[in-house]
């Protein structure tokens, strides 16, 4: 990167945001301070989401441990490559092409999507490149089949792949990986990247949620003819009802509304994890109330808070499109 890059900074307002909206439960002031070390180094804003602070589980000395890591998306990187005017053009391609694999012991040639990223830099005679093939890098669930993106759209999160290896290349960018790569977090339905609460090792199995009850939005009231606030109504068991022979009833099951894309995929989480929770709305207020002892590390990690009138794992969030 270039020298006469200004360092990035934060004023007291934006701090607040960041240390207490921006990293996982459990952040450590010396992870917080590594990771905006890496932000301000890089010239990252977290608020604009250049940069995410993740908890993520890494084998150290053959244990596993969480930490929090900075990981910057394909985005992120561009903006840096901006940032020197050095940046003169990114090519991105793919297509079918036959790659070494091994395979019971023995290599062979595979067919198998590759992109290929080049990048230019004004100030050199021969461009970056990076070439990166859809087995290496595709994110699976527990059931051993690619997830959702990785499904619906492998040539584009291929490409982010290579593009931020390329970029990375071309403008001398070190210590720090894209989610694509490292398998973190979920990506959302604009593309948008949430790294904030996924460990590395977790796979998301994509769930029913059918089994979800909805209270009915509520129309506006004005601030002076508020009622005083009433106790929420009772949560729903997250299991569907059943008839006489055990079969789920379609009578009783109401389609599911939730439309925070943060909480339905800790809803795919807690399924994919067999963790038993409840759900309950009122209005645009949510509350996923979780109970587990084996996984109480993850539900930290992953936003939760521990209750201690309930004796549960309690998740807030609004019901409103991001």
């Amino acid at each position: 990167m270039s020298n006469a890059l200004t360092k990035i900074d934060f004023d007291k307002e934006q701090m607040a945001v960041i240390e207490t909206q921006l990293f996982p439960a459990g952040t450590t002031k010396a992870e917080q301070a590594y990771c905006l070390s890496v932000a301000r180094e890089l010239c990252l804003n977290p608020i604009t989401k250049e940069i995410f602070f993740v908890s993520r589980r890494q084998k150290v000395n053959d244990k596993w441990v969480t930490k929090v890591d900075p990981l910057v998306g394909r985005d992120g990187f561009l903006s840096i490559a901006h940032r020197t005017n050095q940046f003169a053009g990114i090519e991105t391609t793919a297509g079918i092409r036959e790659v070494p694999q091994l395979e019971n012991g023995q290599w062979g040639l595979k067919p198998q999507l590759v992109t290929e990223c080049t990048v230019w830099r004004k100030d050199s005679s021969k461009p970056f490149t990076a070439q990166v093939t859809y087995n290496e890098y595709c994110q699976n669930t527990s059931e051993g089949k690619p997830t959702k993106f990785w499904a619906e759209k492998p040539e584009t999160m291929l490409k982010k792949v290579a593009e931020s290896q390329a970029l990375r290349k071309a403008f001398n960018i070190h210590g720090v990986y894209c989610p694509e790569e490292l398998g973190a977090g979920f990506e959302l339905a604009n593309g948008e990247i949430v790294a904030q609460a996924i460990e590395t090792d977790f796979t998301r199995v994509d769930a029913d949620k059918s089994h979800l009850t909805i209270v009915k939005k509520e129309s506006p009231v004005p601030p002076a003819k508020r009622a005083k606030p009433q106790p929420a109504p009772p949560s729903v068991p997250s299991q569907p009802a059943t008839d006489d022979k055990g079969l789920a009833d379609p009578s009783v099951i109401n389609h599911p509304l939730v439309i925070d894309e943060v909480a339905r995929h800790l809803i795919d989480l807690l399924d994919g994890k067999h963790i038993s929770y409840e759900v309950t709305i009122n209005g645009i207020d949510g509350i996923i109330s979780a109970k587990s002892f084996d996984e109480k590390e993850l539900l930290k990690s992953s936003g939760f808070r521990w209750s201690s009138d309930t004796k549960r794992w309690i998740f807030k969030f609004k019901n409103e499109p991001s």
